[in-house]
């Protein structure tokens, strides 16, 4: 009798370990699963932020060449217009003040990103990277433009040249941003574009002498 409840004890023991390595092999498991749907959730928000300031950044950039291009074409009617006197070197003013403005634009697209990102980490994904190399080379054109005192037909082909560039980044990644947007960005988001202009032309104003220096600027 004592031999055969010493024998259902080393069974009821065995089948304790057994019950206890399963349970941890699924603790383990359901371990395992809670932190992949951690990682591919943050993975997904992510890519939605990455796609949403890509969004914000091309239609900056837009609004911005929108505002830039009959300034550049016509700047000494434009300088006229805005200070009310002739304005020596307005078009070398002009191209000065888009190279400021790009760096002003800079800095608000990355605090947008930083925004947007787990834990406001400035991470910069791959699409915000490829449109911003775009902002980049504007930024060198209209320097270089401004230093050579190039014509307003050669920047507005030089700058035609860059928008097409943008449009073909633009038709290679629309179908994976079109679908990672965040539900969330609505035109309220964007209510820096309607102030570009007024923005743009009110900084051009503050720098209304007669004679301004292109070297020290804004």
């Amino acid at each position: 009798m004592l031999k055969d409840c010493f024998k259902g004890g080393v069974v009821l023991k065995k089948m304790g370990f057994i019950l206890f390595i399963l349970s941890w092999f699924i603790g383990t498991g359901a371990h395992a699963s809670v932190s992949d749907v951690i990682k591919n959730n943050e993975k997904k928000e992510m890519k939605s932020a990455d796609a949403t300031v890509f969004v914000f950044t091309y239609r900056l950039i837009r609004e911005v060449e929108k505002v830039f291009q009959p300034i550049i074409a016509s700047p000494q009617k434009t300088m006229q217009s805005l200070c009310g006197f002739p304005v020596v070197n307005a078009r070398q003013l002009v191209y000065a003040y888009a190279v400021f403005y790009d760096d002003i634009i800079l800095q608000d697209i990355m605090a947008f990103n930083k925004l947007l990102n787990i834990d406001h980490k400035a991470v910069v994904g791959p699409l915000t990277a490829q449109i911003l190399q775009h902002l980049k080379n504007h930024r060198k054109l209209m320097e270089k433009a401004r230093i050579l005192d190039l014509s307003g037909d050669v920047v507005k082909a030089l700058l035609m040249d860059e928008s097409f560039k943008i449009d073909i980044l633009l038709s290679k990644v629309g179908q994976e941003i079109s679908s990672s947007v965040f539900d969330t960005f609505h035109e309220g988001d964007m209510r820096n574009l309607n102030q570009v202009s007024a923005k743009i032309k009110n900084g051009l104003k503050k720098n209304c002498v007669p004679h301004p220096s292109t070297e020290k600027l804004f």
